[in-house]
């Protein structure tokens, strides 16, 4: 006997498989079974992600040229191999990556190379989907939350559009992570801004204070290194003691600032 469905249901039923089609994200991993595990692939498969592994690196450029995913992982247990990876992947634009680490002590070396977040190897399946989430909503929220625009500060540049920085007519690479936090100290220019309120503004997790002024002491290293900080006149970032950081308008400091005695030179990222 033959079926006969309502012309309405089949219509239905294709319209909810062609948004399922476009609603499943891509996530390409990089990684080595004994660090990249099958409750993490099976987290992405819940959200909804199409999961490719890959063995090599110039593999994983390859079709990341080709197709662009919308999430990047590494998990190597080769830590010196993860932040040469970490440094090249930065060149696939505005992808967000995270590093599945086999210890914790591989946490800052990722961060310092680029990496937009790290979880250990031996986390929870929750932790990690969570983290990815989290990772998730904060690059939608830049690509999208941006209010636009050129703010200008001295001879630095920063177009909230096209997530560029120029300094005295040069370009500045930056990974996307330390492009939001200079945005968010640009928006708030001659404001100090605690670490963690700083570190809530870019990523929408909740870090604990210990995590949280870690995490940002390296980005805030990163940023004052490209920026050459200090190297031509009054540095850009200043870090206020006991507070917080802030971009500095002026192109010289004042004579008996009160703010003076709480500066940190640039090479200090200790915010207490």
């Amino acid at each position: 006997m033959n079926n006969h469905y309502p012309l309405t249901a089949m219509r239905t039923t294709t319209a909810q498989a062609t948004q399922t089609r476009v609603e499943t994200r891509k996530a390409y991993v990089l990684g080595d079974p004994d660090v990249w595990s099958s409750a993490f692939e099976g987290a992405l498969q819940d959200q909804d992600f199409a999961v490719a592994a890959f063995r090599e690196l110039h593999e994983l450029f390859d079709r990341s040229h080709d197709e662009s995913p919308d999430l990047l992982i590494l998990a190597k247990r080769n830590a010196t191999f993860v932040v040469r990876a970490c440094r090249a992947v930065r060149g696939l634009r505005d992808v967000p990556i995270i590093v599945v680490i086999p210890s914790e002590s591989d946490f800052v070396p990722v961060m310092d190379a680029g990496a937009d977040d790290a979880v250990t190897a031996s986390s929870d399946r929750a932790v990690f989907t969570t983290r990815v989430r989290a990772l998730l909503r904060r690059a939608q929220h830049w690509q999208t939350g941006q209010s636009g625009g050129i703010i200008a500060i001295r001879d630095l540049l920063v177009d909230l559009d096209k997530c560029e920085v120029v300094l005295r007519s040069r370009p500045v690479a930056l990974t996307p992570t330390e492009f939001r936090i200079l945005a968010v100290l640009t928006e708030k220019a001659g404001k100090v801004v605690d670490a963690r309120s700083l570190l809530s503004s870019v990523h929408e997790h909740d870090y604990d204070d210990h995590e949280a002024q870690n995490l940002v002491k390296v980005h805030i290293a990163n940023l004052r290194r490209k920026l050459e900080d200090g190297r031509h006149g009054n540095p850009y970032i200043l870090c206020v003691r006991g507070f917080g950081y802030m971009l500095e308008r002026r192109s010289e400091r004042r004579a008996n600032d009160p703010l003076s005695a709480l500066l940190d030179s640039p090479g200090v990222q200790e915010t207490g």
